[in-house]
């Protein structure tokens, strides 16, 4: 499993972060986000928005596992929904969100960088399209984003003492 403590993951800053994702592209704010305590255990944050249907929640939930425990690098995936429409439920308890956001934060509690499903584009026009590719489909492409970060952010740039600074942290960056 992970092993980003809970205080560098579950922060204000990532809490905003979600709020953001969800207002791309039109949106109204409304998320659902699955979180993953470095024990394993799940942590849900949706305030004020719709549940998240049956079966991205199973999916969500998943696959968060499979990334926190086989391919974490050092730092924790989230994974946010966003852009609920409400679900086709006798019941409506739930809606379905068309915009999933997996995010990778890296060891200071910064997110760094996200893969992302949107309903209506790509190979994977609907969640049901997402789910049919598997979580180990999702889990290389997740890697091979993490892969792609590190040449660009470590092999490339290659930051020097005091380039960078941890803003989930709330450190500010130097000024020069």
């Amino acid at each position: 499993m992970h092993r980003v403590p809970d205080e560098r993951l579950i922060t204000p800053f990532m809490l905003r972060r979600f709020v953001r994702e969800a207002e791309l592209e039109g949106g109204q704010g409304h998320h659902y986000a699955l979180m993953q305590r470095d024990n394993g255990e799940f942590i849900d944050h949706n305030p004020g928005s719709p549940e998240l249907a049956p079966d991205q929640m199973i999916f969500g939930r998943d696959l968060l596992t499979l990334l926190n425990r086989e391919l974490h690098f050092g730092g924790a995936w989230v994974i946010v929904f966003t852009h609920p429409v409400p679900g086709n439920s006798v019941l409506l308890l739930h809606a379905d969100y068309h915009r999933m956001c997996i995010i990778w934060v890296d060891a200071d509690g910064d997110p760094q960088f996200t893969v992302e499903w949107q309903h209506g584009e790509g190979e994977e026009f609907d969640f049901a399209d997402v789910m049919l590719s598997g979580r180990e489909s999702w889990g290389q492409r997740c890697e091979g984003a993490w892969q792609t970060w590190k040449k660009l952010m470590v092999d490339v740039i290659d930051h020097g003492e005091g380039q960078t600074f941890k803003r989930a942290q709330g450190q500010q960056p130097t000024a020069h």
